[in-house]
């Protein structure tokens, strides 16, 4: 196994965007340590064993484990900004902080997709007899969409007519 301690000198801070990038970075690191099974598999406890032997090696295993776990924890409360720390301090393993960050801001959901599910909860509405105009279903996907497209919103919201555009055109 590699040595724990050869870490690059300048770790990737993530701070909530470029995921995409951060994640590169970090598997890079955590493949090199040869640490990146206790992200992507994580690790099991088996504690019901049969002979002595077993359970020898399984504490053996299990302790190792717990080392390992704990050393990709440190890591990666090295690698997030303050305010991610908060959403994976309490994370009891470096799978589930994996999972945690991933689950967040790894959706990979294009904005065809995204628009589609907007408009099938919003014909469902309406074959409720809801009024729902067009424009205030457009206002809602432009609230909701990530801070990646702030910039897009900000010029749409600038250059249209809000009222009068449908999700269509959006």
């Amino acid at each position: 196994m590699a040595a724990f301690g050869v870490v690059p000198g300048s770790l990737p801070v993530f701070d909530g965007k470029d995921y995409d990038d951060w994640i590169v970075k970090m598997e890079a690191i955590l493949g090199f340590q040869e640490l990146e099974e206790a992200v992507k598999i994580g690790f099991q406890d088996s504690t019901k064993l049969e002979t002595e032997e077993q359970k020898k090696k399984s504490e053996k295993q299990s302790k190792e484990n717990k080392k390992i776990d704990c050393k990709v924890r440190m890591l990666l409360h090295q690698c997030v900004s303050a305010a991610i720390f908060q959403k994976i301090s309490k994370a009891e393993s470096a799978k589930h902080i994996w999972d945690i960050l991933e689950q967040t801001y790894g959706n990979t959901e294009s904005v065809c997709d995204y628009f589609g599910k907007i408009q099938a909860i919003a014909n469902s509405m309406r074959g409720c007899d809801e009024q729902l105009p067009d424009s205030k279903v457009v206002e809602k996907i432009l609230r909701t969409l990530t801070p990646a497209f702030d910039h897009i919103v900000v010029a749409i919201e600038e250059s249209k007519d809000l009222d009068e555009m449908t999700v269509e055109e959006l």
